[in-house]
């Protein structure tokens, strides 16, 4: 998978915004299949269930149905770690008796450290923005989930560490918390902003189920949670 390779791909949208896949070359096609089955079938998939794709019949007559079906909207690589990200739509239809509902959902798959893969629900407005001004869509998406620039922080699962020159907010005695029921922080200072904002000076974080390797940083940082866009349960996000 080459840069031009995927410009061109991406240029070659349908009507919807959407990459068809059979336009990539066989590698990539599979690759990010192997993504989206993943994210399917994904073993922390959040208490609503996994994504069930294809159609299936809601009466004995066959006349109601249901389908679950997903398309492509971006794909790339990790400024970081170099791994292969997408950024997919999942998309319900549900016959009624005058119409068809359609309900979609938006995400950011990719594969953690652990080799379990992951899907973060994004914004179908920041998607469709990217596009339109024919920004990088996986970065565009990284930016709006941490708030900045993705490509000056460090990361650990869903959270970021946003480097500063200086904090903000009263300086507490605490010199470890733990943030998200999952990620323990230590620093040489804690200081806590407005809207309960944590600075955090020579952060160091631990992931206690440990998914992600630990991450370390001089200085002071912002320790920012990952944002989740809304989503329909019919298709439910990956838990961190």
């Amino acid at each position: 998978m080459n840069a031009q390779a995927q410009a061109q791909a991406q240029a070659q949208r349908g009507s919807y915004g959407e990459i068809p896949i059979y336009r990539l070359d066989t590698e990539t096609r599979k690759r990010i299949s192997e993504l989206v089955e993943g994210a399917a079938s994904a073993a922390k998939v959040d208490e609503h269930g996994s994504w069930d794709f294809g159609i299936a019949r809601l009466n004995r007559r066959g006349t109601r149905w249901q389908a679950l079906n997903w398309d492509l909207y971006a794909y790339g690589t990790d400024v970081h770690s170099g791994a292969l990200l997408a950024v997919i739509q999942v998309r319900q239809a549900v016959s009624g008796r005058r119409w068809t509902q359609v309900r979609k959902n938006y995400y950011l798959i990719g594969t953690n450290e652990d080799g379990t893969t992951f899907a973060h629900p994004v914004s179908a407005h920041v998607i469709h923005a990217a596009i339109r001004t024919g920004k990088d869509v996986v970065k565009a998406v990284q930016d709006w989930i941490f708030g900045g620039d993705y490509g000056r922080m460090l990361r650990q699962g869903d959270l970021g560490l946003i480097p500063l020159r200086r904090a903000q907010g009263e300086c507490t005695p605490h010199r470890s918390m733990v943030l998200e029921d999952s990620h323990e922080l230590q620093a040489s200072e804690i200081r806590f902003g407005g809207d309960g904002v944590v600075y955090a000076k020579d952060p160091l974080l631990v992931h206690l189920p440990g998914t992600h390797p630990r991450v370390e940083a001089s200085g002071w940082h912002k320790i920012v949670v990952g944002r989740r866009a809304p989503f329909w349960r019919f298709a439910a996000p990956t838990v961190d």
